[in-house]
Parts: C-alpha cells; sequence; structure tokens
C-alpha cells in the first residue's frame, strides 16, 4: 500500500527532477546563445561583402540552420581573405564557417557537419583565345599555374594529383590569382565556381578570360565548427539533422537562385 508520505516524496523526486532538467537547459542555452559565423568573402552567389558585411546563400542558410537549432542570435563575422576566415577558425575567434570544403589537414582544426551543405566544380581558367584541351591531367604539369591562399582540393585522386605534379604559385585572395593570370604570370589558374564567377562579372572579364570545358574536379561546401568552439559538441548533431533536412526540402539551391538576382541586381544599381 502506498501511503500519503511514499505520494508526497514521490512528487518532490519529480519536481526535483523537473528542476533539474530545466536548470540543464539554460546552462546550455547560455553556453551557446550567440554563434559567431563566417565564410568566403568572395564567392557570389554563396557568400560575398555588400557594404562590408557578409550575405548570400550560404549565409542565409547557415542562419536557417542555426535558428532551427535553437539558436537565434547568429553574428557574421567577415574577413578579408578566405585563409584570414580560415585562420580565424583555427584560433576559435568564430564558431563555425561555411563553404568549407573538406581536407585532411582542415578537420586538425575543423569538425565538419554532414551531410555537405552545397557543391562546387573546380574551374579552369585561362585567357581568352588560349583555351586548350584539358583531356589528361597530365597537359597541367609543364605549365605554370596559380591558386587562392587557403584553397584545397581534397585529398582524394585529383588532390593529390596536384600536390604530387603540380607547382603552383599561391596569391592571397582570387583577385591576385586572376592578375597573375592577366598579367601573364602563369598560363591558368584554379578557382571554384562561385568565386570565378563574382570575378568575372564584378571586373567584366568576359572578353578577358575564360573558363575550359573541363573541370578537374567537383568539391563538397559543408558547415563546419571550429574545435575550439565551446558550441560544437553540443550544435553539431543538431545542425547535421538540420542541414539533412534542409537539403531534402532543396532551400540551398532555392537561396542560390534568390541570391544569383541580388547579387546581378547589384552590379547595375549607381555606385
Amino acid at each position: 500500500m502506498v501511503t500519503p508520505f511514499v505520494k508526497k516524496m514521490k512528487k518532490l523526486w519529480s519536481l526535483l527532477a523537473l528542476l533539474l532538467c530545466l536548470a540543464s537547459g539554460s546552462g546550455v542555452a547560455q553556453v551557446c546563445s550567440t554563434l559567431t559565423v563566417t565564410g568566403p568573402p568572395t564567392a557570389a552567389p554563396s557568400s560575398w561583402l555588400s557594404d562590408g558585411k557578409l550575405i548570400g546563400a550560404a549565409v542565409e542558410f547557415a542562419e536557417g540552420v542555426a535558428r532551427s537549432a535553437g539558436i537565434d542570435n547568429v553574428v557574421m563575422r567577415p574577413y578579408p581573405t578566405w585563409r584570414e576566415a580560415l585562420d580565424a577558425a583555427y584560433r576559435g575567434e568564430v564558431d563555425v564557417v561555411i563553404s568549407a570544403n573538406w581536407s585532411e589537414e582542415r578537420e586538425r582544426y575543423l569538425d565538419f557537419v554532414r551531410p555537405a551543405m552545397s557543391s562546387q566544380f573546380l574551374y579552369v581558367v585561362v585567357r581568352r583565345g588560349e583555351a586548350f584541351e584539358l583531356n589528361n591531367l597530365e597537359n597541367l604539369k609543364p605549365l605554370a599555374g596559380a591558386m587562392e591562399a587557403g584553397g584545397t582540393f581534397g585529398d582524394g585522386f585529383f588532390g593529390q594529383f596536384v600536390k604530387k605534379n603540380l607547382n603552383l604559385t599561391i596569391a592571397p585572395g582570387i583577385d591576385k590569382v586572376i592578375d597573375l593570370l592577366i598579367d601573364k604570370k602563369v598560363d591558368y589558374i584554379f578557382g571554384y565556381e562561385n568565386s570565378i564567377y563574382e570575378q568575372m562579372m564584378t571586373r567584366n572579364l568576359g572578353t578577358t578570360i575564360q573558363v575550359l570545358n573541363t573541370y578537374p574536379t567537383r568539391s563538397e561546401g559543408f558547415l563546419a565548427f571550429s574545435k575550439r568552439s565551446k558550441c560544437s559538441a553540443e550544435l553539431r548533431q543538431k545542425f547535421a539533422e538540420q542541414v539533412a533536412l534542409a537539403q531534402k526540402m532543396r532551400r540551398y539551391p532555392a537561396l542560390l537562385n534568390k541570391y544569383r538576382e541580388v547579387f546581378n541586381e547589384s552590379l547595375t544599381r549607381p555606385k
């Protein structure tokens, strides 16, 4: 027979358990109440700088994922170059980077959220009128190439080929990489499609450079937490669930279309 005293004690224990649960939840909220995010500054329509602010499809996608994971305060922190953005993640100055391609080296300081949020082709760009057939990667060996600092091609077949066989000049930003090509310092450059698209549009380079018809690789872009972020362990799984849901609903392609229009319209506005 259950006595009144036992009933009262059960109620007290239930109330205590509820209070402990609420206290634990509030503790997590305090730790991860604000999320600092960065990404590539020259990769429209995915992400680019507009009036000093980082905007774009990947930015809105990350903000949506964060809100769905319970984070309302998302602070976008822009850096002048992608290399500087990655360095900030390495030091733990930001919690999350957007559109980060995977590599073994980056895995040392980033916790990647899977599945991927996006994918991009790698472009091989040359001066207009100097295109060549790229039926075999061996064709690149005798040529001088360049790439942006902080770029990676992963550790698959193409990434290994680049490491072992190509001697690339490294420039601090994609704009400087393109300058090397225009100034005839190199024969070709590597650049992911969004970065090349932005440069060709903003600098009106359609008659100056061109993209080869062969794309040597395609890389996935991820949301990734800095391993120094206090929020990584708590939020990574929640982010993964929300990214998977967003991908089923094809939110990112829709955002790309939206921000391509925003970017293109910005080019026609009076300065």
